[in-house]
């Protein structure tokens, strides 16, 4: 049977997706862009086939301005659905710009009850000809590739039945907003124009539609974050991993709203908040990205700021492997910056010292003043430090990159001591306990010598590193003097279609790295003045012809590689074993894993 499996294997060319190999590369398939119009909304969805739609197109004059280049950045195919959420000049003023300069085909809208008249109407009707459509409450519209999109609500109509009547609310228009729920794969995510949840008067179409919708990843603010939406019911039946607003930098409505930027972000359910502007006024609990733009292969996605930060998430149909004690590490606090408020500018930094990624929802950060448990699923690789901060605009906060905005008034590290702790369940991740004469100070953060080393205060340095506005300190970076010596990890996840194999070498940056996979794992060989913990058998020579198994070990010292099993797969219950090699240029071998088993599905 292990032979019929070498020649499996090679038959297929071990299957390999290619495209979905590496974890801490961008996700492929499904692209959605939240661009920053300003006060308004507009949103650029490229489906896998290459199609784009658009939904909104922000005021007049940012069709020309900021959406046809979001939509020439992705390279389009095909040109698929315009839809106007509703027709509001915030929402629907680009729209006949778009139309008028790109070959979409239908343009999907609300429909002709109690439409408005004035000129931003006449030119999207105008625009949209007789390619206009009133969108259908239920159907299913596909985007390309796989990617669908459905109508959950129109008009108070909402998909199962019920219906809310909009003309019964101070805010007619929003209250018959079209929402739409967008899934590929895992991945969904729910967007609805100005929905109104009830707030100030409204009609609470809300709270029927989110049950139409259920649980999604990724909720787009209704309304720019009003207190007119984003209501209890629709939280608690969406659930959200990340959530987005767009609005105008110094706006006069109070978008987002304090109140439902700390409704969406909490301490016990504390979700990544990010938005195109830093709004209003000074509040804070987001992160200000501009643009937003997702991608995802319909398993895990990838937020990624104007400026190049991400973050990186799991859908949250994949569970949280338990985390060991020490898998993940406080490498960095800031706790009394000087270049801006203690409010603005503190922030915890951790890094993943694992085999392989682990998904961080339920983890909880606390020190002596507080605790936040996460909701969000962030989905953290080997080697790529992430921040944990107080305000995640970087005009406030003293220039730190892209983090976790922490909820409002949940974390205030002492100047002189604190306990910070990351817990999962019962088991103690890590945690730092530091008094008077800890390194750092003012302005100056504390940076860990030694990942692997204890929690002590010899085991950290005053940072010597200036970032943004001048403070001292490495925020989301490797710490410049960090002595870790890493060992050389292999990590196996197996699902029913493929196993991945994940390769970590924190230290060998551009080192060869090569999984050795083989049939056994009974006497292995040596190799390199190194003994390599698998037998020389077909499977091992057939793998490293193949490519992926052998690569370049990246800049941040992790990589995976996904390989596809054939179905039905003729040879479930059979194990196979793994090494992670790292190789020099000489072939010497500085660094290899002990063996992993990997039982087929």
């Amino acid at each position: 049977m292990l032979a019929a499996f070498s020649a499996v294997c090679l038959s297929l060319g071990l299957c390999l997706a290619a495209p979905q190999g590496n974890l801490a590369d961008p996700p492929q398939g499904l692209t959605i862009v939240v661009v920053d119009v300003g006060q308004g909304d507009g949103i650029v969805v490229r489906a896998p086939d290459g199609t784009v739609h658009v939904v909104d197109a922000g005021p007049e004059g940012e069709g020309t301005l900021a959406m046809l280049p979001a939509i020439g950045a992705l390279q389009p195919s095909g040109y698929g659905y315009s839809v106007v959420s509703h027709f509001h000049v915030d929402h629907m003023g680009g729209m006949d710009e778009v139309r008028s300069a790109l070959p979409f085909q239908l343009a999907l809208d609300r429909g002709d009850v109690n439409r408005p008249a004035n000129s931003s109407m006449t030119g999207y009707l105008n625009a949209a000809g007789a390619q206009r459509q009133t969108i259908v409450v239920g159907r299913v519209y596909q985007l390309g590739g796989g990617a669908v999109m459905r109508c959950v609500c129109a008009n108070g109509e909402v998909d199962g039945g019920a219906f809310v009547n909009p003309a019964n609310s101070s805010q007619e228009e929003n209250s018959r907003s079209i929402g739409l729920r967008i899934d590929y794969g895992d991945f969904s995510m729910f967007l609805a124009g100005d929905l109104t949840g009830g707030g100030g008067s409204t009609a609470d179409v809300e709270s029927s539609a989110v049950l139409a919708c259920g649980d999604v990843d990724v909720y787009k603010l209704s309304h720019h974050g009003s207190t007119t939406s984003t209501n209890l019911n629709l939280m608690a039946a969406l659930q959200p991993e990340l959530a987005v607003v767009s609005c105008g930098v110094g706006n006069s409505y109070g978008h987002p709203s304090p109140t439902i930027v700390n409704r969406v972000n909490q301490a016990l359910a504390a979700r990544a908040l990010l938005s195109t502007t830093r709004g209003s006024a000074n509040t804070i609990g987001f992160g200000v990205t501009g643009d937003v733009r997702v991608d995802t292969d319909g398993r895990r996605y990838r937020a990624t700021a104007h400026n190049g930060d991400f973050l990186d998430f799991f859908c949250d149909e994949v569970i949280p492997s338990p985390m060991a004690a020490g898998d993940v590490r406080i490498s960095e606090v800031q706790r009394n910056p000087a270049a801006v408020a203690d409010t603005n500018g503190e922030y915890v930094e951790v890094v993943n010292i694992g085999e392989m990624p682990v998904a961080l929802a339920g983890l909880r950060l606390g020190d002596d003043g507080g605790t936040i448990t996460l909701a969000s699923n962030f989905m953290l690789v080997p080697g790529r430090p992430m921040l944990f901060q107080v305000d995640g605009a970087a005009a406030r906060n003293g220039g730190q990159p892209l983090g976790m905005a922490l909820p409002y008034n949940t974390l205030s590290l002492g100047d002189s001591s604190d306990v910070v702790t990351l817990q999962q369940g019962a088991v103690l991740v890590d945690s730092l306990g530091y008094a008077s004469g800890f390194p750092g100070g003012s302005g100056v953060a504390a940076e860990r010598r030694d990942l692997l080393g204890p929690e002590l205060a010899t085991n950290y340095q005053a940072a010597t590193t200036a970032y943004g506005a001048g403070d001292l300190g490495s925020p989301g970076q490797r710490c410049p003097n960090d002595q870790t010596v890493h060992p050389v990890q292999c990590g196996v996840t197996v699902r029913p279609d493929r196993f991945t194999l994940h390769g970590t070498a924190l230290d060998h940056a551009w080192h060869f790295s090569v999984f050795a996979l083989s049939n056994s794992a009974v006497t292995g060989f040596p190799f390199g003045g190194a003994w390599i913990p698998v037998d020389p058998d077909a499977l091992l020579s057939s793998a490293l012809s193949v490519a992926g198994f052998v690569d370049l070990v990246p800049p941040l010292g992790y990589r995976s590689l996904d390989v596809m099993l054939p179905q039905p797969n003729p040879l479930t219950g059979v194990t196979l074993h793994v090494a992670h090699v790292v190789l020099d240029i000489n072939l010497n071998a500085p660094g290899v894993s002990p063996a992993r088993a990997i039982v087929l599905p």
